[in-house]
């Protein structure tokens, strides 16, 4: 799998997720990576966890309060007496067995009652995937939408279908692009067939 690198762009999933964090919020980062959110959302408190640890030890060195080593797909083995204002699933549910599990996990036990879930997706019907389809193409990669190790692929709708599922609400959704995100902002309904990762606010349903 390719490096997952920082993306600084206006529109990329980076900066719309953070946008959406709010500030002084105890935030749980599922999937830390290096801690690339705290770059953007600097008066917040970030928990990370991640299965790579130097990465962790970098999340640590960019300001996140603690930090845990764990593989996901032993998602149950996390126990923590806290509740978080925020939990974020930054591209990281696809790489998982069970990612409606983790989903929910985190969601029940720990996010306090009136907290915002944010999930990040590749969006498989990106029109660039679509245009292969009709050219008889559908080609791994070693990273994008097509990464060979993600074992799970979402369009819009098998998305809000995942979020539904754990008893979570969308409050908002976003679309990421680099090239086509300002014109994701202006005409929103193209948010699915030009945006590169689906990005989900939600709440736990009342």
């Amino acid at each position: 799998m390719k490096q997952y690198d920082f993306n600084c762009a206006r529109w990329g999933t980076h900066n719309l997720i953070a946008e959406e964090i709010g500030s002084r919020r105890k935030v749980l980062d599922v999937g830390c990576n290096k801690g690339y959110l705290k770059k953007l959302s600097t008066d917040n408190i970030f928990y990370g966890i991640d299965n790579d640890l130097p990465d962790l030890n970098i999340a640590k060195k960019q300001g996140y309060e603690k930090i845990f080593q764990l593989d996901l797909n032993d998602f149950e083995k996390f126990e923590i007496g806290e509740k978080f204002d925020v939990i974020i699933f930054a591209d990281i549910l696809e790489h998982l067995i069970y990612p409606e599990k983790v989903l929910k996990y985190f969601t029940d036990n720990f996010l306090d009652e009136n907290g915002t879930i944010l999930i990040s997706l590749p969006n498989v019907a990106n029109f660039v995937t679509r245009i292969n389809l009709l050219t008889g193409n559908f080609n791994y990669s070693d990273s994008g939408i097509l990464d060979r190790t993600h074992l799970h692929l979402y369009t819009l709708k098998t998305a809000r279908q995942l979020t539904r599922n754990c008893g979570l609400t969308i409050y908002k959704e976003k679309f990421s692009s680099n090239n086509f995100g300002s014109v994701i902002k202006k005409i929103t309904i193209l948010g699915s067939l030009l945006g590169y990762n689906i990005i989900l606010a939600c709440k736990k349903k009342s």
